[in-house]
């Protein structure tokens, strides 16, 4: 049977325990994805009290600042909306490789002024400080705390005590920006950023929940699969956006006919499909 028993403070490790214990009120950077929101669930666990600060704009799909409204208050964070337009920066408007520290500095230079006077956390963790994370560089110069990375937790430990204490979808699957979508150099607009998150908002309720839909020029749109739907009957356990789990054994990827359709509905009608890899970084590598 499952366990019912509610999550307790004392199942997270006493260096995360110790950091949370110097801020007994603080404002967490909450995107929805699985690290902020384990690092609000331990804080709200360990007692402290949470502000939920969330970036919204043409970048963020709103079904995602949707669930994180939904998933903090019903937690019992505060929970604010940050309006943030990266498009009127201008690294970002013309798509430069350093476009992701630009668009972080921005956002938490905002997310700072909101939560003035308590300190502001985000999710960062420690796998992250190995890799290739150009948003890093921000967060360290404007003094943001990184409590998980801090006690050593790495994505693996997270999930683990995600489950451990009884927070949902232990699982969850990586949901980047909207602007990781288009290559280096491409110039975004806000009806191509709202045509990719209407698109993988359908493909997600399709049943699809490792993959990209990427854009570059001189090419046709790309959806990527990731090794979850590339290798049916593989031992796997993710979430999509919306929700729903899905678990146990890797199912195979939809018909390519019912994604082609969908992908031609926004305007993706000559959209290629593959399955080369893993999804995340892929401009990077």
């Amino acid at each position: 049977m499952p366990n019912t028993a509610p999550p307790r403070s004392d199942a997270l490790p006493p260096a995360l325990l110790d950091l949370l214990a110097t801020m007994p009120e603080l404002a967490v950077a909450l995107s929805g994805g699985l690290d902020s929101r384990f690092l609000t669930h331990a804080a709200l666990l360990a007692g402290c009290r949470v502000t939920a600060l969330h970036i919204t704009g043409p970048h963020m799909p709103p079904r995602e600042t949707a669930e994180a409204r939904r998933w903090a208050t019903a937690r019992g964070a505060t929970f604010t909306a940050v309006p943030l337009d990266p498009l009127t920066i201008p690294a970002i408007a013309t798509g430069q490789r350093d476009r992701c520290y630009h668009c972080k500095h921005a956002a938490f230079t905002a997310l700072l002024a909101t939560a003035a006077p308590l300190p502001l956390c985000d999710g960062t963790n420690a796998d992250d400080l190995t890799a290739h994370r150009p948003g890093l560089r921000a967060l360290r110069e404007l003094g943001i705390r990184s409590p998980l990375a801090e006690a050593g937790l790495s994505k693996a430990d997270i999930r683990a005590l995600a489950a451990r204490t009884g927070m949902d979808r232990p699982d969850q699957a990586a949901r980047p920006c909207l602007l990781t979508r288009l290559a280096y150099g491409m110039q975004p607009d806000a009806a191509t950023l709202a045509r990719l998150a209407a698109t993988e908002e359908e493909l997600e309720d399709l049943g699809l929940w490792d993959f990209r839909l990427r854009l570059a020029p001189d090419a046709p749109p790309r959806l990527q699969l990731g090794p979850a739907h590339a290798m049916p009957g593989a031992a796997t356990a993710d979430t999509t956006a919306s929700g729903t789990t899905v678990s146990g054994t890797a199912p195979p990827p939809p018909p390519p006919g019912d994604l082609l359709r969908i992908l031609a509905r926004h305007g993706f009608g000559d959209a290629t499909i593959d399955a080369d890899g893993p999804v995340s970084g892929y401009f990077d590598r």
